[in-house]
């Protein structure tokens, strides 16, 4: 009877052991790796954003190309429009809120490149770089303004506030 028991508690032991690394790794994939088009071992690059001065900041400013990007707002620091984002060469188009402060892409062209608030009153710029790390020459044209201004339209967007 005492087999059975030391029996029982070693495999109820290894059972927990085994399941709590397949947790722990489960949770681990789910929450540092990027799970768009991402192979689960590949790199990703968190870059913070703010505004500043009327201006978006990024940090890092310098991104690797074909590297996906986690894009997280500090929305405290981000008045009215600011949170409505746009970076027109990745096809990205985001609302931030205090709830949902982020936004996955992959840079697959090298350059310098644009955002701005979805109004074009805020703006600011980054730069990815080659697979080698070596600067792209290319500069994204600048876009003519798409948004109208502060106020446009009646209901005015918050800008500034």
């Amino acid at each position: 009877m005492k087999i059975k028991k030391n029996t029982f508690l070693i495999s109820a032991i290894v059972i927990l052991v085994v399941a709590s690394f397949f947790f722990l790794s489960g949770s681990n994939l789910k929450n540092n790796k990027f799970t768009g088009n991402a192979i689960n071992n590949e790199e990703i690059q968190v870059v913070k954003l703010w505004v500043e001065s009327g201006n978006y900041v990024l940090e890092p400013s310098n991104l690797k190309k074909d590297v996906p990007v986690v894009l997280e707002a500090d929305v405290t620091k981000m008045p009215g429009c600011s949170k409505s984002i746009i970076i027109s060469e990745f096809n990205v188009r985001k609302n931030f809120n205090s709830k949902d402060n982020s936004v996955k892409f992959i840079p697959n062209k090298a350059g310098t490149f644009y955002i701005a608030c979805s109004m074009n009153m805020y703006k600011g710029t980054f730069t990815v770089l080659e697979s080698d790390g070596t600067k792209s020459n290319y500069a994204q044209p600048l876009a003519a303004p798409s948004g109208g201004s502060c106020g446009a339209g009646g209901g005015g967007c918050g800008c500034g506030g």
